[in-house]
């Protein structure tokens, strides 16, 4: 019967009867296989939740605290850490602009380490010491810089509770409750016997750190006892969570702190003391190339806050509009110039006597160079300047003037006496960087970090004045 009924249907309905057996099979398979599945345990996503219990998809999207034990900074550092966590932190001294790459260091080797990085406050330079320390979310988006990293950002005011503007003078006894001693890496040459010694951080912190130089290969010349330059991926290795390079372990005690503490290299938290000379190895000072990894990975994302831009605005408005300033929130396409004066005065051609400063026509020349650049890719006829310089002699300042352009005049805008020390470099930073056009001076990391600025934000021209051609 079922083969004679088989036979009389045509081969074409024949071939459709075969695919219907078959898509009823495949989803008994199913069905059965199913049902055994639903019996056993699955296999569940971990994702890390926020402190009301809702999971988060990203681990950069979780607020600074989520990434600590507790939502605010604690009396030491140390208890707000989690266990489950491994953080890195470094320090710098110098000017602000050198603290800023030392810092942009610190982030670009949390990346390559799988650390977190804990960002200490700058800490005053060319200033008194009692501008006091300056956190870097004051003048930094930290918001804006994790969500594009995609990572978790921290500074040391989310673990560990201290004053905003913190003394940097002002020392503490061992029997502080809030001291805490932690063994630090130092990056110093070989051929000084001595670390990087932060005092203001450690001042300001409440931190006693002792240190421990870092292998020969972590330099870029391993051989040369007296290189400065680090490789971002020695050092990394060193700092590896749970699986660091075996030369990280049992390296002899370069210091012992000031406190008299002698500690390893701390693991939990990982810790240099001077990170300013570090590379990728390609290049010595390479942060001063346009292909800088550690500029294009992390430092260009640095913005600064929405406070401080519009605080720029302002002094820009009053400097271009004078009494009409009021009201005025636009700011029309300007070239910005930075003329660095100060310790450059020996950057002298052979056969110069100090000071060897390029004459300002030699500004102009370039800033001329760099109007025609805006104009013809741009179309954009800047005919504005400001200028910006650590320069306090008046002549200066009038010859400025004389040549049509303007600038942020810190005396008669009272800034000191308004925002405190730090301020007036840095409305100056803040202003320079908005510029479609840009002039600065060679060999100034301050003119070098705001080209990129102004590159990369503005999509701007810049080119730089040398001191001997």
């Amino acid at each position: 019967m079922g083969g004679s009924l088989m036979q009389s249907l045509t081969p074409h309905r024949r071939s459709l009867l075969g695919f219907l057996v078959v898509i009823v099979v495949l989803n008994g398979f199913w069905f059965f296989g199913f049902l055994n599945k639903s019996a056993e345990p699955e296999a569940l996503q971990v994702l890390p939740v926020d402190r009301t219990g809702v999971p988060v998809q990203d681990p950069w999207k979780l607020s600074p605290a989520e990434n600590l034990n507790f939502p605010y900074p604690t009396l030491t550092a140390r208890e707000n850490l989690r266990n489950d966590t491994f953080y890195v932190t470094g320090f710098a001294l110098a000017g602000f602009t050198n603290q800023f790459i030392a810092f942009m260091n610190l982030i670009y080797l949390g990346l390559q380490s799988e650390r977190i990085p804990v960002i200490p406050p700058f800490t005053p330079s060319h200033m008194s010491d009692n501008a006091g320390a300056l956190r870097f979310g004051t003048v930094m988006n930290m918001t804006s810089l994790s969500k594009v990293l995609r990572r978790p950002i921290l500074e040391w005011s989310d673990v560990k509770d201290y004053p905003a503007n913190g003394s940097v003078i002002l020392t503490h006894k061992p029997t502080d409750p809030a001291v805490e001693h932690i063994g630090c890496w130092s990056l110093r040459q070989r051929s000084l016997k001595i670390p990087v010694w932060v005092p203001m951080s450690e001042n300001v912190l409440k931190i006693d750190l002792s240190f421990t130089r870092v292998p020969g290969f972590a330099f870029f010349e391993e051989k040369e006892e007296s290189e400065l330059q680090l490789k971002f991926p020695a050092l990394a290795s060193l700092i590896v969570p749970k699986h660091p390079h075996p030369a990280s372990k049992n390296q002899p005690l370069m210091a012992p702190s000031k406190m008299g503490s002698k500690l390893p290299p701390d693991e939990h938290m990982a810790c240099f003391d001077f990170m300013y000379y570090i590379s990728t190895g390609v290049k010595k000072y390479e942060f001063e190339n346009r292909w800088s990894l550690a500029w294009n990975s992390v430092g260009m994302h640095i913005k600064f806050t929405d406070e401080m831009l519009a605080l720029a605005k302002e002094y820009l408005a009053r400097s271009l509009y004078g009494n009409r300033a009021a009201g005025q929130t636009d700011i029309p396409p300007i070239i910005t110039v930075h003329i660095r004066r100060g310790d450059f005065k020996t950057h002298c051609a052979n056969g110069q006597k100090a000071p060897c400063y390029p004459p300002l026509s030699k500004y102009r020349q370039v800033i001329e160079k760099v109007q025609a650049e805006v104009l013809e890719t741009l179309n954009i006829n800047a005919t504005r300047v400001i200028v910006a310089s650590d320069e306090s002699d008046p002549k200066f300042w009038e010859e400025v003037t004389s040549f049509g352009w303007n600038y942020l005049d810190h005396t008669v805008e009272r800034t000191m006496e308004r925002y405190g020390e730090w301020y007036p470099v840095l409305i100056d930073k803040v202003a320079l960087s908005i510029g479609i056009g840009f002039v600065g001076t060679e060999g100034s990391t301050f003119s070098i970090l705001n080209a990129r600025r102004v590159e990369d934000w503005n999509g701007g021209a810049t080119d730089m004045v040398s001191f001997v051609r």
